[in-house]
Parts: structure tokens; C-alpha cells; sequence
């Protein structure tokens, strides 16, 4: 791109903006143009210039309905190209007959190969469906954005953010929640097996005290209860 504008800037003629422009638009490489739709000389009125401003915005639709100056065959790949990253950013999953019509294919396997052409070229992440004859779309990069839209945009990502917002403010309640029933968790666990030690230590001195058999039997069955053993072998294990 640095190489087009140096030469965009010193052309001295309509004609050389002109073939720097066709240039441009022959280049595979490149599919934004915003830089040199910047450029002063660029922005002369020109047929050409038109044409750059439709490569960067435009689609192949648009094209036809306008009175531009023809493309070669590589240029005009390129538009399918970018005619189709417009498609895919609008919608995720796109039909067979729509893409045949909208991209000026003959037939599915042309339009086929040029969607598996523009993936090959970074463009474009999708699913080729053909049993169900649909694009599911992955990912697409984004083409230039006209000043016009920038405003739109900003209110898109306004609304996003404070969506994060509010979305970040719930998981934080959430961990927050979590955390506080883990403290009671523990806390729980702590007073169990501090009455429990209380309880083996009770045990113990009555045993050693040597009482009657009756007292012992009692004390016996109120604390090797089946659920007193349940919850004497959930503090073993942490389990609450």
C-alpha cells in the first residue's frame, strides 16, 4: 500500500492517478482502500475514483446498476470477493441460489470455487453445506467503513459495552455468592468437628469413670446413632 501512495502522490496527471488506481484495484493482495481514499489526488473527480470507492464499499450489485468503467477479469473477481465478505458479515448462513445471483455465477461449482477462493485468501472463515446448499459463516474480516457509518458504529459498541457491564456486575455477584456459602461451608465444617472432638472427649471420660453399664448403653446409642456415624464420617472426608 506505501508503494501506491508514494506513486499516487507524485503523478502529476489524471492518467497516472488513473493507472495507480487500476493498479490497485488489480492487486489481490489488498481489499481495503481507505488510505489512499484519503489521498488528495484520489478524491479528484474521477470516474476511477468512483470505481475505488465502490471496491471499498460496494458490491457487485451495485456495480452493475452503475455506469463505471469495465473491469478487468481479475478486478472483477476481486469485487466478487468483496461482494461476497458483504454478504457474509450481513448474514451467517447464506443460501446457494442467493450467492448465484448475487455474486453473477454460472453455475454452483463456480460459485463454490470463488466462496473456497475467498477463504484461501483470509477473507472468509465458512462451512460449505452442499447437502443442504448453504454457507454457514465463521468469521469475516470487515471492509472499509464510509464516515457516515462511523457514528452508528460507535452506538453499536456504546450498547455492547454496557452490556459487558452488566454481564461482568452478575458474575461478580455470582462469585461473591460463592464465596460467602464457601466461608459458611467451612465455618459449618469447623463447628462440627469441634463438637465432635467435644463428644469423643465426653465419651472418653465417662469410660474412664467406669459408669453402669445402663449410662454407658445410652450414651452408646445417642451418639453411635446411624446418623450421628453419617455425619461423624462426612467430616471425615469434608464431604458438607
Amino acid at each position: 500500500m506505501d508503494a501506491y501512495l508514494s506513486t499516487l502522490h507524485t503523478a502529476t496527471t489524471e492518467l497516472e492517478v488513473t493507472q495507480v488506481i487500476q493498479r490497485l484495484l488489480e492487486d489481490e493482495g489488498i481489499y481495503h482502500f481507505g488510505r489512499v481514499l484519503d489521498s488528495p489526488k484520489a478524491r479528484e473527480p474521477n470516474v476511477y475514483w468512483r470505481l475505488l470507492e465502490l471496491f471499498s464499499f460496494g458490491t457487485l450489485s451495485e456495480y452493475k446498476a452503475a455506469q463505471l468503467p469495465e473491469l478487468s477479469e481479475r478486478q472483477l473477481e476481486k469485487l466478487k470477493h468483496l461482494s461476497l465478505v458483504s454478504l457474509a458479515s450481513a448474514s451467517k448462513v447464506l443460501p446457494y441460489d442467493d450467492l448465484i445471483r448475487e455474486l453473477d455465477c454460472a453455475h454452483e461449482q463456480q460459485m463454490e470455487d470463488l466462496v473456497i477462493d475467498t477463504i484461501y485468501k483470509g477473507l472468509l472463515s465458512a462451512k460449505l453445506d452442499q447437502q443442504r446448499r448453504l454457507i454457514e459463516v465463521e468469521f469475516v474480516v470487515g471492509r472499509d467503513v464510509r464516515w457516515e457509518d462511523l457514528q452508528a458504529i460507535y452506538e453499536s459498541l456504546d450498547q455492547w459495552s454496557v452490556l459487558c457491564e452488566k454481564e461482568l456486575d452478575t458474575l461478580t455477584d455470582g462469585v461473591n455468592t460463592a464465596e460467602r456459602e464457601s466461608v459458611s461451608k467451612r465455618t459449618r465444617e469447623r463447628e462440627f468437628t469441634f463438637a465432635l472432638q467435644d463428644l469423643r472427649m465426653a465419651y472418653a471420660a465417662h469410660a474412664s469413670m467406669g459408669d453402669d453399664a445402663d449410662s454407658l448403653a445410652r450414651y452408646d446409642s445417642q451418639y453411635t446413632s446411624s446418623e450421628y456415624q453419617r455425619e461423624e464420617r462426612r467430616a471425615g472426608t469434608g464431604d458438607m
